[in-house]
């Protein structure tokens, strides 16, 4: 992982990953995404960490029988967008203090500065990764 070493994960953390496998939580929301792609993207490399957080996500919309709801080309960019993050080097241990140092995670409209409309909520970018139409990635 770039010279640092992995990062060991609390109980609340094991307690929400178990929760997001075992399809418990009682919602899983945005900051839930960002929680999950912070705590994957921290430990994995990106190719690795997007495989395993596309695959989670994929299962856990089947398992609450919203598997239509799954977006592929969102789901790669917030998780590209938190492993930029970590990699800036905000030195954040806990969830809090990254987003703190991030505040621009928690603004849902971010893809729309990326991607147009009709772009990120077609067919084709909810089914497979579609590059950015507006502006490239960082």
């Amino acid at each position: 992982m770039q010279g640092s070493a992995r990062r060991l994960m609390t109980e609340s953390d094991r307690l929400f990953l178990r929760g997001f496998h075992d399809r418990s939580l009682a919602r899983f929301g945005h900051q839930d995404h960002l929680r999950l792609a912070w705590l994957v993207m921290k430990n994995h490399e990106l190719d690795e960490g997007l495989n395993l957080i596309k695959h989670g996500i994929k299962e856990y919309a089947v398992g609450q029988g919203a598997g239509d709801r799954y977006h592929e080309t969102l789901t790669v960019f917030w998780a590209r967008i938190v492993h930029h993050a970590i990699h800036a080097g905000s030195g954040a241990d806990d969830l809090d203090a990254f987003l703190a140092s991030f505040p621009f995670l928690l603004d849902k409209g971010l893809p729309l500065r990326h991607w147009t409309s009709g772009t990120l909520w077609s067919g084709s970018s909810r089914a497979g990764w579609t590059e950015p139409d507006l502006s490239p990635l960082p």
